[in-house]
């Protein structure tokens, strides 16, 4: 049995959904603009870019429990802790952090919002957010397992992320050479 929580911020799941929407919309539309491979390329690189940005700030980001352990997925990092080094979560300013025994507390961003900044949320909403996952923890059955933490890097992430700031990088290359009419 598994429980999660995916930060679903509605200001990215919107802009994620619209620039979805635009790429498809540029794709399959003829237009007065003419479709040269350049301007077709620009237009799906900054579509893209704006998808990929609200997908790490949005839903990207989790926190699930399970028997086992707890697993942190912050949008280019993943945490896999032991429930036995868990010593709890608590509020650190604007973050919710997951206190492991041993190590420096692990920022949950999937309880934190990714998109309008911290003025979002008022004091009370944190403490909500924060017996979300304390609920989680306690209605997770434990089985505790000796072992450690394990910190990754999300590689399709960054991947991702090196992909897009190539093509941005290209897209500029291509203007200042070859500008637009």
């Amino acid at each position: 049995m598994e429980a999660m929580i995916r930060r679903n911020d509605p200001l990215a799941l919107l802009a994620i959904a619209m620039g979805t929407a635009a790429g498809a919309f540029v794709l399959v539309t003829p237009s007065r603009i003419p479709h040269t491979p350049q301007t077709l390329l620009m237009g799906l690189t900054l579509i893209g870019t704006l998808v990929l940005l609200m997908y790490l700030a949005g839903p990207a980001a989790f926190v699930a429990v399970t028997r086992t352990h707890v697993v942190v997925g912050n949008p280019l990092v993943r945490y896999r802790v032991p429930r036995s080094l868990v010593d709890g979560v608590r509020i650190d300013g604007f973050d919710i952090e997951l206190q492991v025994s041993g190590h420096a507390p692990i920022p949950i961003a999937a309880l934190t919002p990714g998109v309008g900044g911290h003025n979002r949320l008022r004091p009370g909403d944190y403490q909500t957010r924060l017996n979300k996952i304390a609920a989680l923890l306690n209605h997770t059955p434990a089985t505790l397992v000796a072992g450690t933490m394990t910190r990754r890097y999300r590689h399709v992430h960054l991947v991702l992320l090196a992909v897009d700031v190539l093509a941005l990088i290209g897209m500029v290359l291509s203007i200042s050479t070859d500008p637009l009419a």
